[in-house]
C-alpha cells in the first residue's frame, strides 16, 4: 500500500503512516477462497482489472464487505507500475439483503421461522433420516379459543399474546429443535431425533406453558391449547404429509375436549374423508329432495288424545336406504348445513301440518331448532313465512330448543323468543335436565313445555334417583305453569310412573315411532276411538 484517501482511512480505522508499505492481503481477504491473491494478480496482469468482493478487517469493529475494482496502471513501456483500488462500502446493501432473507423465512411478528424455513430444516432432517434411519416428530398446535381474544380485546392485544405464547413454546425446546408459526394461532415444531415417548413428552411440557396464567396490561387470562403429533416416516414422507397427519390429529383433539395432544392414526384420515364426502352428499340430497321428515305422535295422558307430533329427519340416501339423523347430524354442525336442513324441516313440516288440517285433522308439529338455525338474523322471518306461506295458524306449530341456544346470548334469545310468542308459536324446552337448568331463564322465557330426557325416563322404574328427578320437573313445570312432556317412553312401567307423577304429555315406542305423514294419519284413523299402547315385543 502507497497511499490512501481519507474514506478509506475512516472505513479502516487507521491512520495514514500505520498502512503505508502494507501488504494488501493485510487487510483484505475473501472468506473460504485461498489463493484470492493470486487470481486477482494474475487478471490484473492479463486483463488490466480484477472485479470482487473482499472483507476489510479492522482493528476496533467487525470486518466490512467491500466491492472492489482493482485496476493496473502501466509506464509508457507498457510495463507494470503500480494499482489502484477503488472500494465500496457493502454494509448497507447487505443488512438490506439480510433484512430481505429475515422476512422471507421468519414470521414478522414473533420472529420464529415461518413455514418456508421449517420446510428447509424438514428437508434436511428427511435427507439425514433417509441415511441414518433417524426418527423425528412433528407437533401441530394450535391455542383453543384465542378467538376471544381477538374479538373481545381487539387484534393488537392478541399479537401481544401470541409473542408471550411464541417465547413459551421456545423456551421449552432444545436448539436443535424448531418452532415455527404458520399464521394466526396455529404452531407447528419440528422435534429432532424424537421417538413417540419423546414427542408425547415435549407435547406435555407445551401445554403446560401455554397453561399458565397470561398477564398483560394488568389483565390475567388461562389458554389452553390442542397438539396433534405426526411421526417420520409412519405419518408421512414429506413436510406437507407430516402437517396434514398432525393438523387432523389435532382436530380430533378439539372434537374430543381440547387441552391435550394425539398422535396420529390413519383411521382419522378415513373418517375426515367420510365427513367431506357425506357432507357433499348431503348437500347434493338437500337439492335432490333426499330427505323426508317421520312424525312421532305426542300422547295427552289426561285426555288420551294425539294433539300432536314431533317432526324427525331422516335421509333416504341412494345405496344405503333410509338414514337415521344420528349418522348424519353431527357432520352437518360441524359444516354448517345444519341451519339448511332445519329450514327445510320447518316449511316442510309445517306444510304436512298444513294438509293434515284441510283434512280435517289438526295436529300440533313439534320442530327441532338448532343453536345455528336460531342465530340467523332472520329466523323469526322465516317462522313467520313458514307459516303465512302454508296457511298453518301459529299455535299449531311448536319448536324445540335447547338450553344452549338460551343462554348463548340471554337477551337476544329473550327477544327472539317475545317475538315468535307474539306469533302464535308455541315454545318448549328440549332435553330439559342435561344441560343448565337455570331457573331464571324457565321464568324469563315465554315457554309452554318443559321436555324430560329420556336418560332419565330410561331407568326410572329401577333408580328412585332418576325418579325423584323426573317428580321434581314435573312439580316445577306445573309451578311454573308449563305442561311436561316425557320423551323415551317404552316400557309399561315407565308410563305408569309418568302417570302416576301428574305428567301431562308422553312419547315414545310404547305408542309409536315415528311414522311417514300417511302411515300416521292411517294410525291415528285406527285409534280415533280409543288409544292403545302397542306391547313392548312389537318395538322395532
Amino acid at each position: 500500500m502507497v497511499a490512501c484517501n481519507p474514506a478509506a482511512l475512516r472505513l479502516a480505522e487507521h491512520e495514514h503512516d500505520e498502512l503505508q508499505g502494507q501488504p494488501v492481503e493485510a487487510l483484505l481477504s475473501v472468506p473460504n477462497r485461498p489463493g484470492w491473491e493470486s487470481e486477482a494478480g494474475s487478471a490484473l496482469l492479463e486483463r488490466g482489472y480484477w472485479e470482487g468482493e473482499l472483507w476489510l478487517r479492522r482493528p476496533r469493529a467487525a470486518a466490512v464487505a467491500l466491492l472492489v475494482s482493482w485496476v493496473l496502471l502501466r509506464d509508457s513501456a507498457g510495463q507494470p507500475l503500480n494499482t489502484v483500488l477503488f472500494a465500496k462500502d457493502l454494509s448497507e446493501k447487505l443488512e438490506a439483503q439480510r433484512r430481505i432473507e429475515q422476512l422471507a423465512y421468519t414470521d414478522p411478528l414473533t420472529g420464529l421461522p415461518n413455514r418456508l424455513l421449517l420446510g428447509e430444516r424438514v428437508a434436511h432432517a428427511i435427507c439425514v433420516a433417509q441415511r441414518s434411519g433417524e426418527r423425528f416428530a412433528l407437533l401441530f398446535l394450535d391455542l383453543d379459543r384465542f378467538k376471544s381474544i381477538n374479538d373481545s380485546l381487539g387484534h393488537m392485544f392478541g399479537d401481544r399474546v401470541l409473542v408471550e405464547i411464541a417465547a413459551r413454546l421456545q423456551r421449552c425446546l432444545r436448539q436443535t429443535d424448531t418452532l415455527a408459526r404458520l399464521g394466526g394461532d396455529e404452531f407447528v415444531v419440528h422435534l429432532h431425533g424424537a421417538d413417540r415417548e419423546a414427542a408425547a413428552r415435549a407435547a406435555q411440557r407445551l401445554i403446560a406453558a401455554v397453561a399458565h396464567p397470561v398477564t398483560i396490561d394488568q389483565m390475567q387470562f388461562t389458554l389452553s391449547a390442542s397438539i396433534g403429533i405426526a411421526m417420520y416416516p409412519d405419518d408421512g414422507a414429506s413436510l406437507d404429509e407430516l402437517i396434514q397427519s398432525a393438523d387432523t390429529a389435532m382436530y380430533q383433539v378439539k372434537e374430543r375436549g381440547k387441552g391435550h395432544y394425539r398422535f396420529y392414526q390413519p383411521q382419522m384420515n378415513a373418517d375426515l374423508l367420510q365427513r367431506v364426502q357425506m357432507d357433499h352428499a348431503m348437500r347434493e340430497g338437500l337439492q335432490r329432495d333426499e330427505f323426508v321428515l317421520h312424525f312421532q305422535p305426542r300422547i295427552d295422558l289426561r285426555q288420551r288424545a294425539v294433539p300432536a307430533c314431533e317432526a324427525l329427519l331422516r335421509w333416504q340416501r341412494p345405496g344405503h336406504g333410509l338414514v337415521m339423523p344420528g349418522t348424519f347430524i353431527g357432520v352437518a354442525e360441524e359444516t354448517g348445513l345444519i341451519a339448511d336442513l332445519g329450514h327445510w324441516v320447518l316449511r316442510r313440516a309445517v306444510a304436512q301440518a298444513a294438509q293434515w288440517r284441510s283434512a280435517g285433522r289438526p295436529l300440533q308439529v313439534a320442530v327441532n331448532v338448532s343453536a345455528l338455525q336460531f342465530a340467523r338474523p332472520q329466523f323469526v322471518q322465516d317462522v313467520a313465512e313458514a307459516l303465512r306461506d302454508s296457511g298453518l295458524p301459529a299455535h299449531l306449530l311448536e319448536l324445540e330448543l335447547t338450553e344452549s341456544i338460551l343462554i348463548r346470548d340471554a337477551e337476544e334469545a329473550l327477544a327472539k323468543l317475545q317475538a315468535l310468542a307474539q306469533l302464535g308459536v308455541e315454545l318448549s324446552l328440549d332435553d330439559f335436565g342435561t344441560g343448565y337448568s337455570s331457573l331464571t331463564y324457565l321464568k324469563r322465557f315465554p315457554l309452554h313445555r318443559l321436555k324430560i330426557d329420556r336418560s332419565f325416563i330410561a331407568a326410572m322404574p329401577e333408580d328412585e334417583v332418576d325418579a325423584a328427578i323426573v317428580a321434581a320437573i314435573v312439580q316445577m313445570g306445573h309451578a311454573l305453569r308449563m305442561e311436561v312432556v316425557a320423551e323415551g317412553v317404552e316400557r309399561a312401567e315407565q308410563l305408569q310412573r309418568l302417570q302416576a307423577l301428574g305428567c301431562d304429555h308422553c312419547q315414545g315406542f310404547l305408542f309409536e315411532r315415528a311414522l311417514p305423514p300417511q302411515a300416521l294419519a292411517d294410525w291415528l284413523d285406527q285409534r280415533a276411538a280409543e288409544l292403545e299402547p302397542r306391547c313392548e315385543a312389537d318395538h322395532p
